[in-house]
């Protein structure tokens, strides 16, 4: 009992406020009756000037009215954690995140004030295993109680758009909204023909049979070990969609299957077929919440996170920590823009949390495609380092958590996936370029003296030579060996089965599930339970989940400007690719080049 009324009185602001003035205000009080008006006026106000500061910074801004409608608009990338300098936030730089659209959802759907929500989408920066966590946040608002309305407002929606709105008690769209239901489709680009024309040569090495991410560089089309794991992908993806679409429409799943692939509809073809529930404007919505025009009930996604936070992050509550690392995996120095994992940063983000005593257990955010080696074994280790410090780590996997994203995480305690989450790629690859031909022709000539034939073996002025790549290819043979036997060990496979998950080869959430290469489905909500459960944390006592960041210096504009400051020439090079654009410097900068790297083709739908 004694315990919790200190714990009352420690997170109570209001109260050690009280406490403040009220000794300020008996010092005030003091001065004034000892005739020093002066300073006990002066001490009066610095008490009324807290009091105003309190009202007007903390609990103003938090307040919304009652029965409030929060509205979410859903436009553009969505990052996994906006990481913004100071200078970002002055600015008002930054993204939309996918942290503050979790904590919203989830905040208003158990929040009395607020009696609806409406999202508007006018495009989904995200993969589809992201689309299908908003998809399961806005039915769970809606399932206890809360009126969800998603409004289709782009000029055309595709299956992720409609996966997100569908999610929604009604969906209502703009009459002139296209829907693009193309069914599932994925794929790569293949460069090989057109290094031949330009007359460079890609030398490649996989590790093993179903590792595609070298194939962009060394084939005009898919091996056929690659399209059967491809094919799989391309069924399980279908099936989370027309479970999902027929649970919430109302739909038999033949139908579902046969609406996602009706192609180019028209918002009025949707109605009629009960993809969406009527045809409308985001003004019909707010002249049916608010018909008198007051615009007071509206709460945008700012506003109401203040809020939340204000009423709900209360309390001594336990600690757990949550470490984003999200981009592909670089060991040296960083690309200019863009989004990246560095793996000498993410260790020393998890050591901090290891270290701090507060912390009970960690959440690992991982949303990478891989990259380095060497980067994703310091991660790797730093996982084992934390364990070894008494705190449970659980990954929590976003759109793709593959080769290096899946080496990171293979050493936790438990690891928890989408079932769209693109993951496994447990391989190894190798690309080098040979750019000698096409200097040639341009008149450069190259002229070396070596204390060995091998010494210029890693130049790109020639290509290597066949026993130089045998050679070069046991040595890649021995990281694929470090690599599964890593897997084996966390995930407490032998090794003759987790050799029969690796060979390279790529695994939606649901196939990883059945593998036993992840533990569980679900978000960051279902980690977090996890990570309650594994560091005992008993079920009344509530939490409190902090992010750990690198530091950010005043004149950084990496965070929340990634998009806007990188190039036009790499975000077309990355679309053509199939590559988000934050990801691209990273991406490019690693294929150019090359290397050993544990890398993943990144697809998506």
């Amino acid at each position: 009992m004694k315990n919790r009324f200190i714990e009352r009185l420690w997170i109570s602001r209001e109260v050690r406020l009280a406490i403040m003035v009220a000794i300020l205000g008996a010092v005030g009080a003091v001065a004034c009756a000892a005739g020093d008006w002066k300073i006990g006026i002066a001490v009066l106000g610095v008490a009324a000037a807290m009091v105003a500061a309190f009202y007007f910074a903390v609990v103003r801004p938090a307040r919304i009215p009652h029965d409030a409608v929060l509205v979410i608009r859903l436009a553009g990338p969505i990052e996994e954690d906006v990481t913004r300098s100071p200078l970002d936030q002055i600015m008002r730089r930054g993204g939309l995140s996918l942290d503050h659209l979790r904590y919203a959802l989830e905040s208003a759907a158990i929040d009395n004030d607020v009696r609806a929500i409406v999202v508007e989408i006018a495009g989904f920066g995200a993969g589809l295993a992201t689309a299908h966590e908003m998809h399961r946040l806005m039915r769970v608002a809606q399932q206890g109680g809360k009126r969800v309305i998603a409004l289709l407002r782009g000029d055309d929606a595709g299956l992720r758009e409609y996966l997100v709105a569908a999610g929604a008690g009604e969906i209502v769209a703009n009459p002139d909204t296209m829907l693009t239901m193309l069914g599932v489709a994925t794929g790569g680009v293949f460069l090989k023909n057109a290094l031949d024309k330009l007359k460079i040569q890609a030398q490649t090495l996989q590790w093993k049979e179903y590792k595609g991410a070298a194939e962009t560089l060394g084939r005009d089309t898919m091996s056929p070990a690659v399209r059967e794991s491809m094919e799989a992908i391309v069924a399980d993806w279908e099936k989370i969609l027309v479970e999902a679409i027929a649970s919430s429409r109302k739909l038999s799943h033949e139908r579902a299957r046969e609406l996602i692939a009706a192609g180019f509809v028209t918002a009025k073809f949707a109605v009629e077929n009960k993809l969406i529930d009527r045809e409308g404007y985001i003004e019909d919505l707010r002249t049916e919440f608010d018909p008198e025009s007051k615009r007071k009930a509206f709460v945008g996604l700012a506003r109401y996170r203040r809020h939340a936070i204000f009423r709900r992050e209360r309390g001594r509550r336990a600690r757990i920590a949550l470490v984003h690392a999200s981009g592909p995996v670089i060991s040296g120095d960083a690309p200019a823009t863009g989004e990246y994992i560095s793996g000498v940063a993410t260790a020393a983000q998890l050591d901090r949390a290891s270290r701090d005593d507060q912390v009970k257990a960690i959440v690992f955010r991982v949303n990478s495609p891989g990259g380095s080696a060497v980067g994703s074994d310091l991660v790797w280790r730093a996982v084992r380092e934390a364990q070894g410090r008494g705190k449970p780590v659980v990954v929590s996997m976003g759109d793709v958590a593959g080769s290096g994203g899946y080496y990171v995480a293979a050493g936790a305690d438990a690891i928890v996936a989408e079932p769209a989450t693109i993951t496994g790629s447990i391989g190894v690859v190798y690309a080098k370029f040979n750019l000698g031909n096409l200097l040639s022709e341009l008149g450069v000539h190259f002229d070396f003296v070596k204390s060995a034939p091998i010494s210029d073996a890693l130049s790109f002025a020639r290509a290597m030579t066949d026993a130089e790549l045998a050679q070069l290819n046991e040595t890649v043979g021995h990281l694929y060996v470090a690599f599964t036997a890593k897997v084996a060990e966390g995930r407490k496979l032998n090794p003759e089965q987790a050799e029969a998950v690796a060979k390279g080869r790529i695994w939606s959430g649901l196939a990883a599930k059945e593998r036993g290469l992840i533990d569980e489905l679900g978000g960051l909500s279902t980690a977090v339970a996890i990570a309650r459960d594994r560091a005992h944390i008993a079920p009344d006592r509530r939490h409190q989940l902090v992010t750990y960041r690198g530091e950010r210096r005043w004149l950084d504009f990496r965070g929340g400007s990634a998009e806007a400051s990188t190039v036009w020439t790499t975000r077309a090079a990355a679309s053509a690719l199939g590559i988000p654009t934050r990801w691209a410097p990273a991406m490019l900068e690693l294929l150019i080049r090359g290397g050993v790297m544990l890398l993943c083709p990144f697809i998506e739908l």
